[in-house]
């Protein structure tokens, strides 16, 4: 009897084995032969799953997006919308292993992105969920929004991606607790202090 293959599984380990090759190699490194060896699997395995590095890429960062966003659905109700808002924004910076390796694997896709037609599609669909998502969270927490509501949501995406990357790149200048009070700092200058 012929043994049955969850696919899904194997994609996943597959996707785990991107974003090791990713955090440790770069998009240099990302061929269907590192994807095989850290996968502890055969390189026809890979193929037979993603044509391509552009379909790891593309796949990993799905996987990425569905991870972050079931952090997010995790957190629960909030009583306070700022602190459901401040929330939310801490999943987008890496405070810890999993978002670290988020962000290493977010910023990768980024950067393949600038010059891939289907990437930077990719991206564009998944940036703007996360600017519809942070825009409602922040007409939560004004109660009254301003005009200006979506770009205040564009400015915080900026703010958390470039906090993303500079812990990333350089963690020893942008260590967690850094990143959270430039979080909070951020937030009490569109929010007001917190009285």
């Amino acid at each position: 009897m012929p043994r049955v293959v969850d696919h899904d599984e194997r994609r996943e380990q597959l996707s785990a084995a991107v974003w090791q090759v990713v955090s440790e190699q770069g998009l240099d490194g990302l061929t269907l032969r590192a994807v095989a060896d850290a996968a502890d699997c055969t390189t026809g395995r890979v193929a037979h799953y993603f044509r391509d590095k552009n379909a790891l890429l593309t796949h990993a960062r799905d996987v990425m997006h569905r991870r972050m966003t079931a952090r997010i659905d995790a957190l629960g109700a909030f009583d306070d919308p700022r602190e459901h808002l401040r929330a939310v924004l801490r999943e987008g910076v890496p405070l810890d292993e999993e978002r670290r390796l988020n962000s290493t694997v977010w910023a990768h896709f980024l950067m393949a992105a600038r010059t891939d037609p289907v990437l930077l599609a990719e991206h564009v669909v998944r940036h703007e969920s996360w600017i519809r998502r942070l825009t409602a969270l922040l007409r939560d927490a004004y109660g009254v929004p301003p005009d200006d509501l979506e770009l205040r949501a564009r400015n915080l995406v900026a703010l958390l991606e470039g906090l993303a990357l500079c812990g990333v790149a350089t963690p020893e200048l942008y260590p967690p607790d850094l990143l959270v009070r430039a979080v909070d700092n951020h937030l009490d200058l569109l929010l007001g202090a917190k009285k």
